[in-house]
């Protein structure tokens, strides 16, 4: 199929083909000596490697030879029909696989060059102008034999396919891309290479919209020299196993209003200095818990129920804000976001609003769930002005189940990309909604409530580490699930005794107290 960019270069088949290897037997020669065996398809080719080993990013920050650069360099040059990348990867995409024979001294140049630049696991993008996304299915194992130039923007993607509206777009959560952002001749394409022979299991069905176009949502396959899934740091740390006796490190003293009680207790906020902030739902409070501490000490309301600014009703989550040396609270009850300030008054951040929970981004971005209006929206922390209504980042059509809507979301999670993660409770899933995204990615559950491992039922809490392995409080199962993004199924963590009051027992909202289990070094 004819492309005009790298980024549409796209394998529309499915032909399963013998994998290519023996390149790496070559030895590593000039960018000339490489490239010599094709010469005669290409016109003027030696002006091209001239011109690439000219303008080449070198001397390189990753410690490439300028023909290991240019090698790059070229790969993402435009000079019509027999541009290289064009030519190549008709060769990769051919199945008879001698055609490829005459590329391998190239292939290998070109590979040591992508080796020793960083590897990211990032979502990326492409996109081509057809309406081949119709022919992704759920569960479906996919292919691209060529090298895949995909963009960390969404909007390079966009720009190439332009208003064309039978077209499809690739969300691609990759594990081994190679960023050549600054090795290219277009800088400002963020461009990212997934390599020949990449795997893919298509997450989901084909998004179709109304004016003829799909979004195919792909997560790579990540395999070992001998051709097994291979143990990523996803894999070991999702080996991490916990305690299963847990240890209280706030209440359990019965529900009350001392300091060493709790009253059904809701979101908590964990600091640097390991201090809990704990908002209390039915003492209409904020109690604060200094490690190995007996008691906690209030820090925001405290005063009964009421809507004056020294008191809270009904508070369901608490933040904090450390630049300003502050709490945020989700005041649900009065219907209002509030700061809690130590040497200065309570201050209303935002009004009229069914605040579920909070989150806070790195940015300084204020992150609200509304459960009523069955969405997410964000503020801008440092220009913030109580009667804005923030900008729609989640949900915000409707109480539903489609993947644009949301059903009583909870607690949310933002992650270093500003992708959202939300608790969506009435749907019992969580979901991923990438930054700009008008639909979510359903990453845990969404297989209606029950106890299955591809289940949840009633979804609290959240938290995403730093491998996108999602946790999740499992609130009417009494368990902690843990997910990786991708899989099918989670993983019961904590709670495998149902319903109790013992320590290997979860009903923490009615046991009044908080509860830590350790991991087993």
């Amino acid at each position: 199929m004819y492309t005009k960019n790298r980024f549409g270069d796209i394998d529309c088949s499915f032909d399963r083909l013998p994998a290519i290897y023996a390149y790496q037997l070559e030895k590593l020669v000039s960018l000339e000596e490489a490239l010599k065996p094709i010469e005669s398809q290409i016109d003027q080719l030696s002006f091209f490697i001239k011109t690439a080993k000219k303008r080449c990013h070198y001397p390189s920050d990753h410690n490439l030879t300028r023909d290991e650069s240019a090698s790059i360099y070229i790969y993402t040059m435009e000079w019509g029909d027999t541009s290289l990348y064009r030519l190549l990867n008709q060769a990769l995409r051919n199945a008879n696989r001698q055609v490829v024979n005459i590329w391998f001294p190239y292939l290998k140049l070109f590979d040591c060059a992508l080796e020793k630049l960083p590897t990211l696991h990032k979502v990326l993008w492409r996109g081509i102008s057809a309406d081949i996304g119709k022919n992704f299915t759920k569960n479906q194992l996919v292919t691209w034999w060529s090298v895949n130039s995909c963009s960390l923007s969404v909007d390079v993607i966009k720009t190439f396919l332009g208003n064309n509206p039978k077209s499809t777009l690739f969300l691609i959560e990759a594990l081994n891309g190679k960023d050549i952002s600054k090795y290219t001749e277009f800088q400002n394409e963020n461009e990212v290479i997934l390599k020949m022979g990449t795997d893919f299991r298509v997450e989901s069905n084909a998004l179709d919209h109304p004016n003829g176009s799909f979004v195919v949502h792909l997560i790579e396959i990540d395999h070992d020299d001998d051709g097994s899934l291979a143990t990523t740091e996803n894999s070991i740390k999702k080996k991490t196993k916990f305690q299963q006796q847990g240890k209280v490190i706030a209440g359990g003293n019965g529900q009350g209003n001392k300091l060493n009680q709790l009253s059904n207790p809701f979101g908590i906020f964990i600091d640097e200095n390991k201090t809990i902030f704990i908002a209390e739902f039915s003492n209409h409070r904020i109690l604060k818990c200094e490690s190995n501490e007996k008691q906690g000490q209030i820090v925001a309301g405290g005063n009964g129920e009421g809507r004056r600014l020294d008191q809270l009703y009904l508070p369901t989550d608490v933040i904090v804000d450390q630049q300003n040396h502050s709490i945020i609270i989700a005041d649900s009850g009065n219907q209002r976001v509030i700061r809690w300030s130590k040497n200065r008054k309570p201050e209303i951040l935002i009004r009229n609003i069914y605040c579920s929970a909070l989150a806070m981004d790195k940015h300084g971005f204020l992150y609200v769930s509304n459960s009523i209006m069955s969405e997410v929206r964000k503020w801008n922390l440092y220009n913030i002005n109580e009667n804005t209504q923030g900008i729609l980042v989640a949900g915000g059509n409707g109480q539903g189940d489609q993947r644009n809507q949301l059903n009583g979301p909870t607690f949310i999670f933002v992650d270093n990309d500003q992708s959202i993660y939300v608790s969506d409770l009435g749907n019992h899933r969580v979901v991923k909604w990438l930054k700009g995204a008008e639909e979510g990615i359903v990453v845990t559950g969404g297989n209606g409530a029950g106890n299955d491992l591809n289940q949840l039922k009633y979804p609290q809490g959240l938290f995403v580490d730093e491998s996108n392995q999602i946790y999740v409080i499992d609130s009417s199962n009494h368990r902690i699930m843990r997910w990786c993004e991708g899989d099918r199924e989670g993983e019961i963590i904590v709670g495998r005794n149902g319903e109790g009051n013992e320590l290997n027992q979860l009903k923490d909202n009615g046991n009044h107290r908080i509860i830590r289990f350790d991991k087993i070094k």
